[in-house]
């Protein structure tokens, strides 16, 4: 009997270890899909006679690769969130309170930075400004106004949802001390932190699941980043909601419970399905490969022919700008969206736009210096 015993230990301490293998090859997880928001290494070449750098790149290859790894962190996730109530990766996710997710630490220290561990100096408030100003002053001289956006973090929107032991800091924040330097000068510099305030007392304006505003609050912020290109543009209309169809829907899972593997549990409660008027809507014309970000550029045109005293827009943003190319088109005779963080002087020159727009997250703020 022990013997019998000993054998079914060994058969099956062999099959638990020839399991990764066989679904390499079988493909028997291949359900659990990987959601990590990440490019994961490939199988490395063995190029002769590199050996040790072909062993520490497979070495990598296989810690991301390896059989059932999908399937073991779908496990792993869920008890660490449904069991213990923390997050299976804290570094890159933040679990909030009432169903809120917030973006972690991997992030750029976005938590950090708005516990007010990572303060940003009066120095390099006075650096991102003088490029800027340089920035504005180079487009002037091509006709072209410059205007920065800054999309707030959900951490500044709702902080009141983030758990108790990563509340901000009620210290001047690094936008707060930014918009200080820039108040010293002409630069037309976009805060939109109050305007989403008073907007989220009657409406969601970020998502719960999600890294970035809804549709809602993606309107808000156009709405406010117009009004003050208005000031100089008075042709351009001001953006009213009855311009819009606004529906509210059940909403799905976000690229941070997708990240936990969870999006299907974890959903949005609100969505909003915003359809501009055909007088606010704008045509996509093309849509032109990106090697440096990735994320495709996208050109629009004014839908009806009202938009001939419109101003020619170019727009140059992070992730945030890609749900505002469904508004801001609409008030432009011709709009171009690159997703990039840094301003190519070709570029310029190709679209000679008359409106160019900056818009960075509030988490890298510091990417200005080098815009």
């Amino acid at each position: 009997m022990n013997a019998l015993r000993l054998k079914l230990t060994a058969f099956t301490f062999a099959i638990l270890l020839l399991l990764p293998a066989l679904d390499q090859v079988l493909n028997l997880s291949e359900r659990f899909k990987s959601t990590e928001n990440r490019r994961q290494a490939g199988m490395p070449a063995l190029n002769f006679p590199h050996v040790r750098s072909f062993v520490r790149q497979f070495d990598q290859y296989y810690k991301e690769n390896f059989g059932w790894r999908n399937a073991l962190f779908y496990a792993y996730s869920r008890w660490k969130l449904n069991v213990l109530g923390e997050s299976p990766l804290p570094e890159k996710v933040v679990v909030g309170q009432n169903g809120w997710f917030y973006l972690g630490n991997s992030y750029n220290h976005v938590v950090d930075q708005h516990r007010g561990l990572l303060p940003l100096s009066a120095d390099s408030a006075r650096i991102i400004t003088s490029h800027l100003i340089r920035r504005q002053q180079e487009l002037a001289q091509q006709g072209i106004r410059l205007y920065v956006l800054i999309a707030p973090d959900s951490h500044t929107i709702y902080p009141e949802y983030l758990p108790d032991r990563l509340k901000p800091n009620v210290s001047p924040s690094r936008l707060d001390i930014l918009k200080k330097a820039v108040r010293q000068t002409k630069l037309p510099f976009v805060d939109i932190r109050d305007t989403l305030w008073t907007a989220k007392r009657n409406h969601v304006v970020y998502y719960q699941t999600d890294t970035h505003w809804n549709d809602y609050g993606t309107l808000v912020g156009c709405a406010a980043l117009l009004k003050r290109i208005r000031r100089d543009w008075p042709s351009i209309p001001q953006i009213r909601p009855d311009n819009y169809r606004i529906e509210k829907q059940r909403g799905l899972g976000g690229d941070l419970t997708t990240m936990l593997t969870v999006q299907e549990a974890q959903k949005d409660p609100v969505f909003y399905a915003i359809t501009p008027n055909p007088d606010r809507a704008a045509r996509q014309t093309a849509t032109v490969p990106n090697d440096l970000s990735g994320f495709p550029s996208m050109r629009f045109i004014k839908a009806d022919t009202t938009g001939s005293q419109l101003p020619r827009l170019l727009f140059i943003g992070d992730s945030f700008s890609h749900s505002m190319t469904q508004f801001l088109p609409g008030y432009f005779r011709e709009s171009y969206f690159v997703r990039g963080s840094q301003l190519d002087p070709a570029l310029v020159k190709a679209e000679r736009p008359d409106v160019l727009v900056i818009e960075v997250v509030e988490r890298n703020i510091s990417y200005l210096a080098n815009f």
